[in-house]
């Protein structure tokens, strides 16, 4: 929604659900994947975003855009974050503020671009499964744009005091409270587009990190750790089908990281959170390197039928010789090693203009270290209102019906690699039964 100097748009979902003996569902997915491996069992969630629009004082023939935005979002780990539930009880409510930038388009007409801030810094995503899988640099800095050609500098920060992912963390005592927190990484950035004919485009990615000294005069000597860097390269291609329905197209991405920028884990891709652990002879990640090829398609064949597959490969590792387990700098035991595999599709059949049948396949692969890799197929049925009687598979609110059954491979069910099995114990099958809403309006 918006008029001449505000704007306020919403996505969220909300829903109730049981999985079996009754039990507050846990996800399907397996350990390390995320949403990888379908989303319609995702928890409840909230963004709000709101944005100021300042009008140029050249008149109205300027097409300078100046905006200002905040974005909140509320969620959970632990279970129900509406209705008799506060923050300091069962299920307490995490809010987070994603967003807070603002941004110049269009400078006086001329084909520049300012933003400062921090903002969801990311390109397309794989809706299917939540991922945004090739430039997702989500994280506070600043950008300048140039037509099609952006530079961006980005310091991205966080505290994780269980976090077993150094380099970037560090113990920092300077204030006499010993904190784990991110050290001084900045991220440069550049970016350039090359559009197609068809609305598609060739976008080409390079990111160098730099990691700072941490020779500050309060840090003990063995966590002293010497500067390090990464980088990476990356393309990604996306083709507009011309024929048939408006709104298909097919997309394809290569990145590859090394150094500190190897990362993207737990079904994100964000280069920056370093996986693995590091040569601890020399304190570094040199040698370390991550591989991420992603494929999705999303093709409208009739008026009557949608189809969206999407396949991912990710193979990772760290900087110790280890291929299975290594430590990190505090001595914790961590995986040196990972591939991930997803291959999945959902089919939208438009029955009427206000009822669609979701349905969903999906494949999953997580191998870790040199062990066996634990593996999911999951099949996800949802009969779904949808009020406004619009065949689209972008077309908001739903209003589902979802269940989904999942099978684990042996290795999966022994070793409870999900949420599910973690909860109920060693199966071969996982089921989730629940009545979701989604909507979105930006």
């Amino acid at each position: 929604m918006a008029n001449k100097h505000l704007s306020i748009g919403s996505y969220g979902r909300v829903g109730v659900a049981r999985g079996d003996k009754m039990q507050y569902p846990r996800s399907l997915n397996l350990n390390g994947m995320g949403s990888i491996g379908g989303r319609m069992e995702e928890a409840d969630y909230l963004e709000l975003a709101t944005a100021l629009h300042f009008a140029p004082v050249s008149g109205a023939s300027d097409t300078t855009k100046i905006t200002a935005q905040v974005r909140l979002a509320f969620y959970t780990t632990q279970g129900q974050i509406i209705g008799n539930v506060t923050s300091n009880s069962y299920g307490g409510i995490t809010v987070a503020m994603p967003e807070l930038f603002a941004e110049a388009k269009n400078i006086m007409g001329s084909p520049w671009t300012v933003w400062i801030g921090a903002r969801l810094f990311s390109g397309s995503d794989i809706h299917i499964i939540d991922h945004f899988h090739f430039d997702d640099h989500s994280s506070q800095g600043f950008g300048i744009q140039y037509k099609n050609t952006q530079f961006s500098m980005t310091f991205p920060g966080s505290v994780d005091t269980n976090s077993t992912v150094p380099p970037y963390f560090y113990l920092n005592i300077i204030n006499g409270t010993p904190v784990l927190g991110l050290r001084n990484r900045v991220v440069y950035i550049l970016e350039h587009t090359i559009p197609s004919n068809n609305g598609g485009y060739l976008k080409l990615m390079a990111e160098y990190h730099q990691l700072a000294n941490a020779t500050l005069s309060d840090t003990t000597t063995s966590l002293n750790y010497p500067a390090d860097h990464g980088s990476v390269l990356g393309v990604k291609y996306k083709t507009n089908f011309l024929k048939g329905l408006p709104g298909s197209f097919y997309e394809a991405s290569i990145r590859f990281g090394a150094g500190i920028a190897n990362g993207g884990n737990g079904g994100g891709s964000r280069t920056f959170l370093t996986y693995g652990g590091p040569n601890l002879e020399t304190q570094k990640f040199k040698n370390a390197s991550s591989l991420a090829i992603t494929q999705t398609v999303l093709w409208n064949i009739n008026k009557h039928y949608s189809l969206n597959a999407y396949g991912i490969f990710t193979k990772s590792k760290g900087a110790s010789d280890s291929l299975n387990m290594t430590e990190d700098y505090n001595g914790k035991k961590l995986f040196n090693r990972k591939t991930d595999v997803g291959i999945g599709a959902r089919g939208t059949w438009y029955i009427k203009n206000w009822f669609h049948l979701l349905h969903e396949l999906n494949f999953t692969s997580r191998k870790d270290g040199t062990q066996n890799p634990a593996q999911m197929i999951k099949f996800s049925i949802a009969p779904t209102l949808v009020p406004n009687g619009q065949r689209d598979v972008w077309s908001r609110p739903h209003f589902r019906f979802v269940y989904s059954v999942a099978r684990y491979n042996q290795f999966a069910a022994d070793n409870l690699y999900s949420p599910y099995l973690a909860q109920t114990g060693s199966k071969k099958f996982g089921h989730y039964f629940g009545v979701k809403a989604e909507w979105w309006l930006w």
